[in-house]
């Protein structure tokens, strides 16, 4: 899964690279030593031996060059563009992904299904096709409003439901069901599969998680954020572990927001990320290039260096937590 995510990133890399004209020397596949490799026109394309990610090798991304199709000689808005695409991918994943996985799960409406035969709900007049709208006046959109306001009710409920355009009214008593805890009248939800509520809540989804994330940035300066809310890759292998085991569409879903994840933290202003080097282009090109290749590729080591030292501390803590 992760290989996936990675391969996908490099991927944006590739192909802004090769639609701006920037010489690829090598993707990989993996990292560590070479197991296979083709040549196809300018680019050498690899499978290495260890499978924790990938790349995509640019011709003179670190160094100064004559040639015109370097990295280094690109036109800056060329360099925003191929330094942002793998980001891009991953947050493109995570759209296409969710809203796949929301389609084809669907949406529980009001609308009612399959009425359980001699149910209360049977004996007040319900049928498959209803669309219950109201209980006792209070109207709603939401099936799982339309469970709560059930549940939650004192003797028989009234039913506003509309039927062949009409609204009508029953009477219903709920009855309490021991084995899940709560009221019921006898009534099963129709799955709505559109993809205009797929598109929303995939939208939703994202626009939370991105507001979560924001909040727990801020809570970092605020001294509020806690160590327990970052996991390295023994962690999130743990955690895919959980989610895959509940099945595969919480995998799914696992999957589209670690996308989402690497696509945001990608583009942060930190060294060594993306987003990092999207900044000293923007500085170059405000200080004319006053500031060198090799200050920038010093400050990217370094910031590599740190990446590196916190994953491997994160490694042996989620480690330690296992046998723990």
């Amino acid at each position: 899964m992760f290989m996936l995510l990675i391969i996908i990133h490099e991927a944006g890399h590739f192909i802004a690279s090769k639609i701006c004209g920037v010489r690829v020397e090598e993707f990989s596949i993996g990292m560590g030593p070479l197991i296979f490799n083709k040549k196809k026109g300018e680019t050498q394309y690899s499978l290495r031996a260890v499978p924790i990610g990938g790349y995509c090798k640019l011709e003179s991304e670190d160094e100064d060059s004559d040639s015109p199709r370097a990295f280094t000689n690109a036109k800056w808005w060329k360099k925003v563009i191929i330094l942002g695409a793998g980001a891009f991918n991953n947050i493109l994943l995570c759209l296409i992904a969710l809203f796949l996985l929301f389609m084809y799960c669907g949406f529980l409406s009001p609308v009612i299904a399959k009425v359980a035969p001699g149910s209360t709900a049977d004996l007040a007049g319900l049928k498959a096709k209803d669309e219950i709208v109201a209980v006792d006046g209070k109207y709603y959109e939401e099936w799982y409003d339309v469970l709560y306001a059930i549940n939650d009710s004192d003797g028989d409920i009234e039913i506003t439901y509309v039927r062949d355009g009409d609204e009508l009214t029953t009477s219903v008593q709920p009855i309490y069901n021991e084995e899940v805890d709560r009221k019921l009248i006898g009534i099963t939800a129709s799955v709505n599969h559109s993809p205009v509520l797929a598109a929303t809540e995939c939208v939703n989804t994202c626009g939370e998680y991105l507001s979560t994330l924001f909040d727990w940035f801020i809570g970092i300066f605020k001294g509020q954020a806690k160590a327990d809310d970052v996991v390295g890759v023994v962690g999130m292998v743990s955690m895919a572990s959980e989610q895959a085991q509940e099945g595969w569409e919480n995998l799914v879903f696992f999957m589209s927001i670690i996308s989402l994840n690497l696509g945001v933290v990608n583009m942060l202003p930190f060294p060594a990320l993306d987003g990092g080097r999207i900044v000293f282009v923007i500085l170059r090109l405000i200080t004319k290039n006053k500031i060198g290749q090799k200050a920038e590729f010093y400050v990217n080591s370094a910031g590599m260096i740190l990446l590196i030292a916190f994953m491997i501390l994160l490694i042996f803590r989620d480690t330690f937590k296992l046998i723990l």
